[in-house]
């Protein structure tokens, strides 16, 4: 991955600030009184070759095997690593913690969770959870958020103008140009995944139709896990939570979309695990107050968002706030891992 003056500056601050993060994590654990906090964590990927990953996929979404397990000495050094159904009860005060709790939860259920993370959370024995949207498990199609990335990484690469193929979706020459001005890949691929989905459909077709071969050629690490390998896993300990039907930004859809796919998501995973489901993740993080009440109404006793912050006793069970990790996460200045800099990220 190529490194930017933005990225190095980041990773600079990181390293700097690192120093003192322990001193306040180690502040943090010794207030008096038993306020709950739960620090949940957020990945998506975990991958046996990082280098790789990087060069095809949304850096912010992958670690390497090795950081994971890195992530997870340090959590479990600190905090009492809980299943998500443990942390709701201590968050609603049906529970005491001696010290700060955690969570792990993964999104999107990709193949390599299965192959990657679980072996390090057996040998650990950490619970976690792993929100999966529910029409893609097992169908061999993968989220549309790759395939604009793929899509969007190999024209750039190309020198392919993508202008036309976005007029031909029903984009304007202005927003085009404003998408296609953006730095990163993933802010390319972000802008283009965030619309209502018969306009994200339309977009991937005109993409596709413009790059024949690059849509002919998807990575194989963007796979998702088979029921097969869900039913396992959940057999193995870890549960399974809703992330919708088909990934949609609830928040762009009409209400009645948004409600189907929420429910769905429900009926789908527990005819599938045979047991009830009882955790969701808004897709890309975002939710209102509408889409909230949906998620109750459905009959969900929790959901997670991307906001990035610690929970506490007293929150709003459905908006619970996460910590988004990646590789990138936890380098340091030199761009390789830093357990310094893991300890301030950790740290919230």
């Amino acid at each position: 991955m190529k490194l930017s003056a933005d990225l190095f500056f980041k990773r600079s601050m990181k390293t700097v600030g690192a120093p003192f993060s322990r001193g306040w994590a180690k502040a943090r654990q010794t207030r008096k009184n038993d306020v709950a906090q739960v620090l949940i964590l957020a990945y998506h990927r975990v991958v046996a070759s990082i280098a790789e990953a990087e060069r095809n996929s949304i850096y912010g979404l992958v670690i390497s095997t090795e950081s994971f397990a890195r992530h997870l000495e340090i959590v479990r050094s600190s905090y009492d690593i809980l299943s998500l159904d443990e942390a709701l009860l201590a968050l609603r005060g049906g529970r005491s913690l001696d010290r700060p709790a955690a969570v792990i939860t993964f999104d999107d259920g990709y193949r390599d969770v299965y192959d990657n993370a679980w072996p390090v959370l057996r040998q650990m024995g950490l619970p976690a959870t792993v929100y999966v949207p529910t029409a893609l498990m097992g169908s061999g199609q993968i989220l549309d958020h790759d395939r604009l990335y793929w899509l969007s990484l190999q024209a750039r690469a190309a020198g392919i103008d993508l202008r036309q193929p976005l007029h031909n979706a029903g984009i304007t020459p202005q927003q085009s140009a404003r998408i296609l001005s953006a730095r990163h890949m993933a802010q390319v691929a972000d802008a283009l995944n965030y619309h209502p989905l018969p306009m994200r459909q339309a977009i991937l077709r005109c993409l596709e139709a413009a790059l024949p071969e690059a849509a002919s050629h998807y990575p194989a690490s963007y796979e998702l896990m088979s029921w097969e390998m869900i039913r396992e896993m959940a057999d193995g300990g870890i549960s399974f939570g809703a992330h919708s039907d088909r990934h949609l930004i609830l928040t762009l859809e009409d209400g009645a979309t948004s409600e189907q796919e929420i429910h769905r998501s429900k009926q789908v995973l527990e005819a599938q695990l045979r047991r009830p489901v009882w955790h969701f993740a808004y897709p890309n993080g975002y939710c209102n107050p509408l889409i909230q009440a949906m998620v109750r109404r459905a009959g969900f006793a929790s959901a997670v968002t991307t906001k990035r912050s610690i929970a506490q006793r007293g929150d709003d069970v459905m908006t619970l706030p996460r910590i988004s990790l990646c590789e990138e996460s936890t380098r340091g200045i030199t761009g390789t891992y830093s357990e310094a800099v893991a300890h301030l990220r950790l740290a919230a």
